[in-house]
């Protein structure tokens, strides 16, 4: 269980999120929206323990972010939209490297890193410097990493971005797949990803959660169209 509660955050004098709260669950796949600058990243920095809120808290599994870090953190897996490898590994040094991080023990360790390569379709750059990879794969190999410890919440900046139609189509897979024992929440302006795999929106307007239901209450709210319904919640209202 995710709990969102009260959430501020400012940087100087703009407020970037506004007491933003909701809960999560078990099984969502829920697609994070809005506007460029909205507060959709700082939201997912916050939650993800990059960031500490000015205002709120956030609770995993009962454990404050806060004062059980440790704890709480152990439960989150977080791939930003910015890369964030070390060039000079090969992916499976990376990998193993994360999984040492992560306490995973030697002797189930390399299953794990033959299960995300299989998964996400790594062996063709396995061996390959992080510096020498295309967008897409660096995203594939960010998600191999994450991946090796099962988290219960999986936060995703803009997944697919940078990936080719087949790579899309195979991580949308894993991600449904994946949803079905845990969180998942993605930040994305791809509607197309939004109406495969969201089964709940929530659309932040300057800072403010203005929407929180279900993929298809949001889609009734403009005949059906996931694109008029955006455009209706993050129209100018002045």
């Amino acid at each position: 269980m995710l709990e969102v509660n009260n959430i501020a955050k400012s940087f100087g004098s703009h407020m970037v999120l506004n007491e933003v709260s909701f809960k999560a669950k078990t099984g969502e796949i829920i697609a994070l929206l809005g506007e460029n600058g909205a507060g959709k990243s700082t939201l997912l920095r916050i939650i993800s323990g990059f960031l500490d809120p000015a205002k709120g808290e956030v609770r995993i599994d009962g454990y404050d972010i806060k004062n059980a870090r440790i704890e709480a953190l152990k439960r989150i897996g977080y791939v930003q939209e910015i890369s964030a490898l070390y060039a000079d590994m090969s992916v499976y040094d990376y990998l193993r490297f994360v999984g040492l991080l992560r306490n995973i023990d030697e002797k189930k360790l390399g299953e794990r890193i033959k299960n995300v390569v299989e998964k996400l379709e790594l062996y063709s750059v396995l061996q390959q410097k992080n510096e020498t990879l295309s967008k897409g794969f660096k995203k594939r190999v960010e998600l191999a990493a994450v991946l090796l410890d099962f988290p219960p919440i999986l936060l995703l900046d803009e997944p697919t971005e940078g990936l080719d139609p087949n790579q899309k189509f195979t991580l949308r897979n894993i991600i449904k797949d994946y949803a079905k024992e845990h969180l998942v929440i993605i930040s994305t302006h791809v509607l197309e990803d939004v109406e495969i795999l969201a089964t709940r929106v929530l659309l932040i307007r300057n800072g403010i959660l203005e929407f929180d239901n279900s993929l298809k209450k949001f889609k009734q709210s403009a005949k059906n169209s996931l694109l008029e319904s955006f455009r209706n919640i993050t129209a100018d209202r002045s």
